[in-house]
């Protein structure tokens, strides 16, 4: 038979002659439970990946930098100064700038809070159309001209109970050479109170001017680096964002990344050590990664459970289309034949559940923040309180939606290859059936 044969058979044996109403039911609720095992695992891999991305964003664009090139040693303002002059002249570099990174002890007449400082030129928010689109000014102004001003993450100042005007300390240690360490106190006024929808960066950093943080950061406990914008940071080599197939097509954006790089580090020399965004927060991200991975195998395992449903349909299938079957043999089908028709049958399960599933679990994804909005507003008035499904110590305050055809296909190919392996024992069963006896019965 022809692979059109096998399929127009198969389909005639999942729709056609409705007296076989019990093993339609079984049909009709195997494509039901396939695509509702589909729905979350597509929905949770759209969902992961928006997360992801939005907090590897905030890191990429506020924090990390594209690249990043730290000073083996303590480099004077001059050598800093001239190294970002040669690198700002690269056409391929969207934004370069200087930074010196410590540690630090932030208080107030109220609380105090172990902060990394992070002194910055003005420019830093002004001039980075990326940084000015994350980093949100919750109050007064992201102001750095003045070497008194400080402008404090909005977890910090909540902890702290600042804001624009009042008066904060901050304390820094520097080691003496007697191996001692020695307090210096220096004052900020606050200026600003930011936000980047993350948590865990909003209750990190505090940003100084990058003149005054030169003065109060000891060098022996603290880093100088240059933050380097490129076109694209996603086309460097990461698994985060070049799984799989998603890096197929794109070799020639990769090679001109790799190429600016190989010329920033050609650049800076041996005195600065260049790694990139991922590199750099390498740890947290295998981590988002690993619990992603983790989420998808219990999904997938669910949808493999849910495939069995296929077996159990057409097992019920074979028994009340035997006399089809045996006439299919006698008219000159083999063994061969019947089994193809039934894994063919499998597979169009497969497909019609996995397209169902897949379609309802994309809907689910684009619509998730009204969806959470909804959820959360029925429960808080049935519940006479505040109910927050999602906690933003953890997660972002508004999940990121950006739609992956990659984890789409992926689910759409389990389908059909569990499709089929469910259909393999029916399939072998059918094609055992002797035609012969089957059709003496009705003669007889």
């Amino acid at each position: 038979m022809s692979a059109r044969t096998i399929v127009l058979f198969a389909w005639r044996l999942l729709v056609g002659n409705r007296r076989a109403i019990h093993a339609h039911r079984r049909i009709t609720g195997a494509v039901a439970g396939v695509a509702l095992s589909l729905v979350p695992l597509v929905f949770v891999q759209q969902i992961a990946d928006g997360m992801i991305g939005g907090i590897a964003q905030r890191f990429i664009e506020t924090g990390s930098y594209h690249l990043q090139a730290r000073a083996r040693t303590v480099p004077d303002r001059e050598i800093v100064a001239a190294r970002v002059a040669e690198l700002a002249a690269d056409p391929a570099l969207v934004n370069v700038a200087a930074e010196r990174r410590g540690f630090g002890l932030i208080y107030s007449g109220t609380g105090r809070s172990g902060v990394t400082i992070r002194a910055v030129d003005a420019g830093f928010w002004r001039d980075d159309a990326a940084v000015a689109e994350i980093l949100e000014v919750i109050e007064g102004q992201m102001e750095l001209d003045d070497p008194a001003a400080i402008v404090l993450g909005a977890q910090t100042a909540g902890r702290l109970a600042v804001g624009p005007g009042d008066q904060v300390r901050l304390l820094t240690l520097r080691t003496r050479g007697d191996g001692g360490v020695l307090p210096r106190v220096s004052r900020f006024e606050v200026r600003g109170v930011v936000s980047t929808g993350y948590r865990d960066l909003d209750a990190a950093w505090v940003f100084i001017d990058y003149g005054r943080g030169r003065q109060i950061v000891p060098d022996d406990s603290a880093f100088d680096l240059i933050g380097i914008k490129i076109e694209d940071p996603y086309a460097l080599p990461n698994p985060l964002t070049r799984r799989g197939l998603q890096g197929i097509g794109e070799s020639a954006a990769r090679a001109a990344t790799v190429a600016t790089r190989a010329r920033v580090a050609s650049t800076l020399g041996p005195d600065w050590s260049l790694q990139d965004w991922y590199s750099a927060e390498e740890a947290r991200y295998i981590s988002f990664l690993t619990s992603r991975n983790l989420i998808a195998l219990v999904m997938a395992v669910i949808a493999a459970v849910a495939s069995i449903n296929i077996s159990a349909a057409l097992v019920m299938l074979v028994v009340e289309k035997r006399d089809d079957i045996a006439v299919l043999r006698a008219t000159g089908a083999g063994r061969r034949d019947i089994v193809r028709i039934f894994l063919a049958a499998g597979i169009i399960i497969g497909v019609l559940g996995g397209t169902a599933g897949a379609a309802v679990g994309l809907v689910l994804a684009t619509y998730v923040n009204e969806a959470i909005a909804v959820v959360e507003f029925v429960l808080s008035a049935f519940i006479g309180s505040t109910v927050q499904l999602l906690n933003t110590d953890f997660y972002l305050e508004q999940i990121p939606v950006e739609l992956r055809l990659i984890p789409v296909w992926s689910s759409l190919a389990l389908a059909l290859v569990l499709g089929a392996l469910a259909a393999l024992l029916p399939a072998r069963r059918a094609a055992t059936i002797r035609p012969a006896r089957v059709l003496r019965r009705h003669v007889g």
